[in-house]
């Protein structure tokens, strides 16, 4: 068995998902985890699927035979060494005044400190009083054990300084996290 990584983009419609699902289970494949949702009216979504190295080409087809897919990815999914570091997970929540620039800055301060994103959500919505958008992200972010995150609390005050949304991380220290990042439901 082998593991790919079947991405998709389509036209939103009910059943998608279960469509996409028997396709899968019909080519001899092993749905796992997964990643889809509704985007500027667009489906789009991945899901890594272990299948036998010949029935590769066959799931491509079929999914790209399935009504309403505009694009489809087969590709070979990567796995961690045995010597791969073990990373923490830190949440971090961003939320204010919808702007460019956001998720380019604290992406930015991210990477300049080493730190991959494992996870993001982003969202806009009306402000309850004064019906303003606001942005929202939610991103699980890897850490190394050995990562001080000082610097990167100091390089996303930067950020809410410059663009003015509210910045939190939650790794658990009480006395630096600057609020408790809610889970997500």
């Amino acid at each position: 068995m082998r593991t790919v990584v079947v991405s998709l983009i389509a036209e939103d419609r009910p059943g998608l998902v279960a469509e996409l699902a028997r396709t899968v289970a019909e080519q001899g494949g092993n749905w796992l985890e997964g990643q889809m949702g509704r985007l500027g009216g667009t489906f789009a979504g991945a899901v890594p699927v272990e299948i036998e190295d010949d029935r590769i080409d066959d799931l491509s087809a079929a999914v790209r035979d399935l009504p309403d897919v505009d694009v489809v990815e087969v590709t070979a999914a990567t796995t961690a060494t045995d010597g791969a570091e073990e990373l923490d997970e830190v949440r971090l929540q961003v939320i204010g005044r919808d702007q460019p620039g956001i998720v380019r800055d604290v992406t930015a301060a991210l990477a300049q400190h080493g730190l991959g994103i494992h996870d993001l959500y982003t969202s806009i919505s009306d402000a309850p009083m004064s019906g303003e958008r606001l942005f929202e992200a939610i991103a699980v972010v890897g850490v190394a054990k050995d990562v001080d995150l000082t610097e990167l609390r100091t390089a996303l005050d930067e950020v809410s300084t410059q663009l003015s949304p509210d910045v939190q991380i939650d790794d658990g220290d009480e006395t630096a996290a600057r609020g408790a990042v809610p889970e997500q439901t």
